[in-house]
């Protein structure tokens, strides 16, 4: 069967294939292109200048951006409770003397109006609710956290907004069913219904106002606090308004929407894009992953907007319990599939041109990039059913890269049996997704920073192996993939590239001891099969192994309406048992290997960009020039010796899951015996004016017989470390005493230079 599902499934991904399409003609371009712990405070990230210092289980050689520290967020001044709102979207729990609940980020669509947007094409959210006016940043009523707590005979409620860049903009209304009978409407929120709804507690910049559905419309209870850098309102009334006890049990329910200015909800068929029997809401709390199933479920937001269309929302309620506001529950950290949340170092004007200092760029063109641009951020991540927290038994962790037009979900949304294989069925991996600011972030500037930074979230929550990682992806995903790889070479055991190509083919050679799996179809119409083909070619022709499955019956996009359907998913999956099997895990200090690097990749004020792997760093260019290499090689880390061996090329073909065949090629070593050991590092350097080698990590530096035979094209400035003080390095034309652990030699260019060591 070549569709698995023919349902609305199939017509959003169908909308996703037209999407692209029309992206990539926007564009002109052919590709698509450990340890649990609270958070750090400080009000700026304090970066770890070298890059090779591990953080949990944040590999070495992973850039600045790795290793700095998560700031704190934010608290509303007038909350007087401890922390405790969870990490895991759709999740809550009771702490500190509260209740706690974090909701969905960028879920505040509403209802599925008559005008669909595009701006999320690829990703359709369940809701089409539009957001008129510019001081609503286009996601001004999405709700982040909750909080409702008890402290001496007051009660105090808490909503935590996404983005909050003018506090006249949200209304939040808290329905509660607290007593027998009630009836199903409620007052000041249009067409929205709930079982037995006794009052609503509205949260504006009005203030606080309760609705006791006795007749006499809201009443004033005060003021709202109203917080702008923790983006949050607080509200208290008596406890005593409503009779609690240690043995009040309540459901509630939690609405948002546009505030009207006097307290209520703004009702704009027009200008919010909606029908009139649709009520005005933009997000419903207390939805969970029972709610919200996750296939084809981009924002955990179909069935919010489903239920909006008839205006019932019974089915999203928690029910409090006011006796266990004395409870501390453990932090949430379900198994499967869910979304989490980390505060990052960049927001607003740090991401573009300042044009959008929070919430959504919503504009028509979808090929903005960034698109989403609040300092909180959602990523997808998968834990196996059988995880256990261990850090003497780290899991296996896996990136799944998401592709133009998609976001964090989009494993989970669109192909669930390749995140069950690659993370679940055929090895217990965590794995996860970013969203990288948006659909066409490329996983550069702000979208890699995403990267590096939720790598950091997982390894200080969950007991991950930094030793045997692999990146994935499919199309702009896959590009990702392989950058990653050519930039931090030290980081990855290997990578999966679905659909993707390479532009920039010398950098090819940096990934020498990188796995490399590569899927492709010869109908391919975003990134064209020749250039595939010609990424291949280059791991081929450097001698390096790889699989490359070609099939010649597929194109780009229809593949991922197939998912169990289409074999290059469990091919990668099996893949990665298999390189595993063999390699054990990534590399570590080899004894030879070419570092090539484009200087326009570094950014040092985001802390990320080439800098250099295992016992290399402090790369610099010479002036003006982008593209500069390195080939090193050392004998104080003998090598296996191996032969190259292209093996014949094998059919796999159509079984009962997938009719689609292909053609397997592959590379592999045939290893026999190891170098022979020694002290001599060599060194050929193109364009390089600095470099520091630690030699060390290269294995000569307690060796008598050590030294450095260089080649350079050009003046250097050559740092050495790992050697004892005292220590004299000479060339012919310097000389340098190790001080503090490092010597430094300025050397001509020129060939056949040597170092030696007194």
């Amino acid at each position: 069967m070549l569709f698995p599902r023919f349902d609305r499934s199939v017509l959003q991904r169908l909308c996703l294939t037209i999407g692209t399409l029309v992206l990539v003609a926007c564009n002109g371009s052919s590709s698509s292109s450990s340890s649990s712990g609270a958070p750090v405070t400080g009000s700026e990230p304090d970066v770890v200048q070298s890059p090779r210092t591990a953080l949990g289980a944040v590999p070495s050689g992973a850039p600045a951006a790795a290793f700095g520290r998560e700031q704190a967020l934010p608290v509303n001044p007038r909350w007087p409770f401890a922390e405790g709102a969870p990490r895991t979207s759709g999740t809550g729990r009771y702490a500190h003397g509260a209740y706690y609940w974090t909701d969905f980020l960028y879920d505040a669509s509403g209802a599925k109006g008559i005008n669909v947007p595009v701006y999320r094409v690829g990703t359709p959210t369940g809701g089409s609710l539009h957001y008129p006016d510019e001081n609503m940043a286009g996601n001004g009523a999405d709700i982040f956290r909750v909080g409702i707590g008890l402290d001496n005979n007051t009660t105090y409620w808490r909503v935590d907004w996404q983005t909050l860049l003018d506090t006249s903009v949200p209304v939040a209304a808290f329905g509660i069913d607290y007593k027998a009978g009630g009836d199903d409407e409620w007052p000041g929120v249009s067409g929205l219904r709930t079982e037995g709804i006794d009052a609503v507690i509205f949260l504006s910049s009005a203030g606080v106002l309760v609705d006791l559905k006795d007749g006499n419309g809201p009443r004033s209870y005060g003021e709202v606090s109203h917080d702008l850098p923790s983006r949050s309102f607080v509200a208290q009334l008596p406890a005593s308004l409503f009779g609690i006890s240690d043995q009040s049990q309540w459901t509630v329910y939690l609405a948002s929407g546009i505030h009207n200015g006097s307290g209520g909800f703004l009702d704009d068929n027009a200008g919010f894009r909606k029908l009139p029997t649709q009520p005005p809401v933009f997000n419903m709390a207390f939805r969970d992953y029972e709610d919200e199933p996750a296939l084809n479920n981009f924002w955990f937001d179909d069935t919010q907007s489903i239920a909006l269309n008839t205006g019932d929302v019974s089915a999203f309620s928690v029910a409090l319990d006011w006796g266990r506001m004395g409870e501390t529950e453990p932090e949430p950290q379900p198994t499967g599939y869910s979304n989490r949340w980390y505060v990052s170092s960049l927001a607003g004007a740090r991401l573009g041109d300042g044009s959008f200092p929070a919430g959504v760029n919503r504009g028509e063109n979808p090929t903005n990039n960034p698109q989403y641009f609040d300092q909180v951020q959602p990523y997808g991540i998968y834990v196996p059913v059988n995880y256990v927290a261990d850090a003497s038994k780290p899991v296996l962790f896996t990136w799944l890269l998401h592709s133009l037009t998609q976001n964090h979900n989009q494993y989970s949304a669109t192909v669930p049996n390749f995140l069950d294989a690659a993370c679940e069925r055929l090895r217990q991996s965590i794995c996860a997704t970013t969203l990288g600011r948006g659909g066409a972030g490329s996983y550069r500037a702000g979208a890699e920073v995403d990267f590096w930074e939720v790598w950091r979230d997982i390894a200080r929550y969950y007991s991950i192996d930094s030793e045997r990682t692999f990146s994935t992806g499919y199309s702009m995903g896959a590009i990702g993939t392989i950058n990653f790889m050519i930039k931090y070479p030290e980081v990855f055991a290997g990578g999966v590239v679905l659909a993707g190509d390479n532009g920039t083919l010398p950098l090819i050679e940096n990934i020498k001891w990188n796995g490399y799996y590569h899927a492709h179809g010869t109908f391919d119409e975003l990134v064209p099969f020749p250039e595939a083909r010609a990424t291949v070619d280059a791991v081929r022709d450097n001698g390096y192994r790889y699989v490359f499955d070609h099939y010649f019956a597929e194109d780009h996009v229809i593949w991922t309406l197939k998912d169990i359907a289409y074999s290059a998913y469990e091919e990668a999956a099996k893949w990665m048992v298999q390189w595993l099997e063999e390699t054990g895990s990534r590399k570590q200090n080899p004894g030879n290997f070419v570092y090539r690097w484009n200087s326009d990749e570094i950014d040092p004020e985001l802390g990320i960009g080439p800098a250099g792997a295992w016992w290399l760093d402090n790369i610099r260019a010479i002036d003006d020039v982008n593209d500069a290499r390195i080939e090193l090689s050392s004998e104080g880390r003998p090598e296996a010796l191996y032969s190259v061996e292209q093996l014949p090329q094998a059919l796999i073909l159509p079984n009962q899951m997938t009719l689609s065949p292909a053609i397997r090629e592959e590379q592999r070593w045939t290893f026999s015996g190891f170098e022979t050991a020694g002290g001599l590092v060599s060194a050929r350097l193109t364009n390089v004016a600095a470099l520091r080698l630690d030699l060390a990590r290269a294995g000569i530096a307690n060796r008598d017989d050590k030294r450095i035979e260089l080649s350079s094209s050009d003046p250097l400035s050559l740092t050495l470390i790992g050697l004892t003080d005292g220590i004299i390095a000479r060339a012919d034309s310097a000389s340098a005493t190790v001080t503090n652990g490092q010597a430094v030699l300025e050397l001509p260019a020129g060939d056949g230079q040597s170092i030696v060591f007194e």
